[in-house]
């Protein structure tokens, strides 16, 4: 058969790799600045085989093909024998290389082969770009000897390419026959375990579990750190929208040099930074050590390097862009102390009084979305006569009692498994989204679905949080929490609502010891928290009939598991758990829910576009 060196091979892979190398040589020292990558063709499956005759068993060397006339291949004995002349002075000047296979941004693939030497000697092995800036997704070098070896190494590709190039490069070594067989490139499922997104998502939860944070500076932390996971990787792949910064990734214009940032180093050092700029005082180094650890075996301490660079500033942007956005205004809250006012429950001053004029991450003001005063009313006056609130108290009494009232079993499992309102658990924020992370798992989601997905969930339950406390404290009327309307009603006006200064809320601390959380009742902030996210789940996977089965922190509900047939049933489920924990009206939880599904729809629609 024709030899892949004969005149016509080499006219047949010139346009492909000859002239692409060739012109290598002449581009100046200027970097290039890296294009966003085309999207590859639909992908194969896990394990489809990308590389056509990589056992060379009926004797062809098609499609493999040599960039010097000077080095012969023959296939012996079902091996792949390359003949060196040893005359080529840099290690990419003498080539074997398979054209043409896809490559996914953000996938993670296995490139193996079996390989000896008649002498001991380097040899490189690397999966490119075809074309300008000619990058390299993995990037290896390999000692050969006389004693054929097994190399198998795994990377994770930083863009996408749809004609993708396997090269050997063999130059820059003497003289010798190099034997290769069982060459094999193949894409991986999924492995969450390896996922960053998901590592370090866990780290911030453990994080959230050993504060003593409210939600609102909570969510403000996720949404900086998931924001600055996925500019990292847009940043790195080219693929899709950042939310804050695209940092620039350049290459030089030597081949040796061309390597592309290590897509997962990118993610951990963003990861690591934002967190190590929010939680002053903690150390991340243990957790970024853990993640590096768990790096695909094919990234090289360049790739490293560049990656940690991509990363760092990408964090820097995310945490810069919101040193000034107004969290932490600690103006002191003054009740106002008239009846259907918050006052103060035992549970400590206001939290968080001032959260409804931070900036926010997507919304163009931080009254956009912001649920007006309970029922419509302008007044404490007007609410208070009106016999909605009455209906409101009274469901709430029944429901929502300690001891007494008419709450079934069912709806006292469903109170406690979405409270979370403890320090020592990963408060409403932190449920969400390991509930996101069942779901991401479920769906087989890859590294960079996640960094989308979390992302928009975790800036859409920032501006969940601005929404709903902006509701609590920044209308005409600031609620008191149902036990204070049940101790008072005596204050109240209304004749039905008597009062009952015994009455306690089901919601209880770790001593027993019951409460209610210290702010304003309307709206419910999880509520608003379960809306954005419901609101961002079901527009991403454009289905609102995902099942899943969450989980839960909550001391009163350890174990927990609750099936859920869609993302809005679970939100609705976690408003209404608030009135049977006897901490919220149902209005609250309606109009925070309703909130937070319009915060959700609109970050999808306009944030993080892939």
């Amino acid at each position: 058969m024709p030899h892949p060196t004969s005149a016509r091979s080499v006219r047949r892979t010139a346009p492909h790799a000859l002239a692409a190398l060739l012109a290598l040589t002449l581009v100046v020292a200027g970097a290039l600045v890296a294009r966003p990558a085309p999207a590859s063709a639909a992908e194969p499956p896990p394990g489809t085989e990308l590389i056509r005759n990589g056992t060379f068993s009926d004797g062809s060397v098609e499609p493999w093909w040599t960039r010097l006339a000077e080095t012969q291949t023959t296939v012996v004995g079902g091996q792949l024998q390359i003949r060196t002349a040893g005359r080529a002075t840099q290690v990419w000047d003498d080539l074997v290389g398979h054209f043409e296979f896809g490559i996914t941004a953000g996938r993670t693939y296995r490139v193996a082969f079996d390989a000896s030497a008649t002498v001991d000697r380097t040899m490189r092995a690397t999966v490119s770009r075809v074309d300008s800036p000619y990058t390299s997704a993995f990037d290896r070098t390999v000692e050969l000897t006389a004693t054929t070896r097994r190399f198998s190494f795994e990377f994770t590709a930083p863009f996408a390419d749809p004609k993708g190039v396997l090269l050997f490069h063999l130059g820059a070594s003497p003289a010798s026959t190099i034997r290769l067989d069982n060459v094999s490139l193949v894409p991986l499922a999924p492995r969450p375990s390896a996922d960053p997104v998901l590592f370090w998502n866990d780290v911030l939860l453990d994080t959230f579990r050993q504060t003593q944070l409210p939600p609102t500076s909570l969510s403000r932390s996720a949404a900086i750190m998931h924001a600055a996971m996925h500019d990292a990787a847009v940043s790195v792949t080219g693929a899709g929208e950042p939310y804050r910064v695209r940092v620039p990734v350049e290459y030089p214009g030597t081949l040796e040099d061309v390597v592309a940032p290590s897509l997962e180093t990118a993610v951990n050092q963003a990861a690591h930074d934002s967190l190590s700029a929010l939680f002053a005082g903690r150390s991340f180094g243990p957790a970024l050590a853990e993640a590096t650890g768990m790096l695909p075996s094919g990234v090289n301490a360049d790739e490293i390097a560049r990656g940690r660079a991509v990363g760092s500033q990408a964090a820097a942007a995310n945490v810069d862009a919101r040193r000034a956005d107004g969290s932490t205004d600690e103006s002191p809250y003054v009740p106002e102390g008239v009846p259907g006012a918050w006052r103060p429950t035992g549970s400590g001053p206001a939290v968080s009084p001032n959260w409804g004029r931070v900036t926010p991450f997507t919304l163009t003001s931080p009254t956009q979305f912001r649920p007006g005063p309970p029922g419509g009313f302008g007044s404490y006056d007007a609410l208070l006569a009106s016999q909605l609130y009455e209906d409101q108290v009274t469901e709430v009494r029944q429901l929502g009692a300690r001891v007494g009232g008419t709450r079934t079993a069912e709806q006292t499992r469903i109170a406690f498994f979405w409270a979370n309102d403890l320090d020592g658990t990963y408060k409403p924020p932190g449920q969400l989204l390991a509930h996101t992370r069942i779901v991401a798992e479920q769906r087989g989601l890859g590294m960079l679905q996640n960094a989308r997905l979390f992302g928009l969930v975790s800036l859409a339950m920032a501006d969940a949080a601005i929404v709903a406390w902006g509701g609590k404290y920044a209308t005409p009327i600031d609620l008191w929490r149902p036990e204070s309307a049940i101790h008072h009603a005596d204050t109240d006006g209304r004749p039905g609502t008597q009062p009952d200064r015994s009455w306690q809320p089901l919601s209880q601390d770790r001593a027993g010891q019951s409460f209610s959380p210290p702010f304003p009742a309307h709206v419910s902030g999880h509520a608003t928290f379960a809306g954005a996210w419901a609101g961002v789940m079901r527009a991403y996977f454009g289905t609102d009939a995902v099942p899943f089965t969450g989980t839960t922190d909550d001391p009163q509900a350890v174990g927990v598991r609750r099936p859920f047939g869609s993302f809005t049933e679970a939100a609705r489920e976690n408003a209404r758990s608030r009135v049977y924990l006897g901490v919220h009206y149902q209005f609250d939880a309606d109009a925070g829910l309703a909130a937070g599904l319009a915060v959700g729809a609109h970050v999808h629609a306009n944030h993080l576009r892939g």
